[in-house]
């Protein structure tokens, strides 16, 4: 009882004062919130329910995004994640910042506090690209590459240069928004995802999410979605549901 109060009072603060819409010359500000039962990332188990706050800043084709999550479990986990992205045509190039606390993606890290961006950092910088392939075809190519971080080692403790593929199809049943995928890791990169292997398939996945608009709140959203999660390198499913929350 005293952690579904926890859960409410949290969720209550980032209503009241995380979501936010404004447009000033071009420049548009959103927020938002999700609630989800366990937070899975790229098909590995990060930590268990968690809120997860947003905040994204647009001008034109650029975007500026603050992303976070964190969960109410014993053991804290903690992420903070900026990322800039520039969207040209079909294509979409971003550089992120990451940082985890807490994480499984810790192994190893003795420092991990966020200002230290020396050697030693607990940020990891990524780079990216994904590429629409079509309005008919809307097949989305994704690439991303950790070109920073004192954690991204391979299996011998080398730099490895974590990168991940995906490949991702959008669809629709009726009112419901769908997409199925398939992730990829093509080299090692333990220090990130733990697995020691040069090759593997990581990310099978089936989403499935819909959104209403709220009467009486202009331009808020509610929304519901469940993620169906395979990682056949570990041999593990997760079934992860959410309610998510839009401005």
């Amino acid at each position: 009882m005293k952690r579904f109060t926890i859960f409410s009072l949290a969720l209550a603060a980032v209503l009241s004062t995380g979501h936010l819409s404004a447009q000033n010359k071009g420049v548009a500000f959103s927020g938002g919130s999700d609630l989800v039962s366990a937070y899975v990332w790229r098909g590995v188990t990060q930590a268990g329910i968690s809120l997860q706050p947003t905040l994204t800043m647009t001008a034109g084709n650029f975007s500026a995004t603050a992303w976070g999550s964190v969960d109410f479990a014993s053991t804290s986990y903690k992420e903070m994640d900026l990322t800039l992205a520039y969207t040209l045509g079909p294509v979409t190039l971003s550089l992120a910042d990451l940082y985890w606390e807490g994480s499984s993606a810790d192994r190893g890290l003795t420092n991990r506090n966020y200002f230290t961006f020396d050697r030693n950092s607990p940020h990891r910088v990524e780079i990216g690209a994904s590429w629409i392939m079509s309005e008919k075809v809307p097949f989305t190519l994704s690439w991303y590459t950790v070109l920073f971080g004192a954690a991204d080692v391979n299996i011998k403790g080398e730099r490895a240069y974590a990168s991940y593929l995906e490949v991702a199809y959008p669809f629709k049943v009726k009112s419901v928004d769908m997409k199925a995928g398939i992730g990829m890791v093509p080299w090692n990169a333990y220090g990130t995802y733990g697995i020691d292997r040069d090759f593997y398939v990581q990310n099978i996945f089936l989403n499935a999410g819909k959104t209403w608009d709220i009467k009486g709140a202009e331009s808020m959203k509610i929304g519901f979605f469940t993620n169906l999660i395979w990682n056949p390198a570990t041999e593990d499913v997760n079934f992860v549901g959410g309610l998510s929350f839009r401005m």
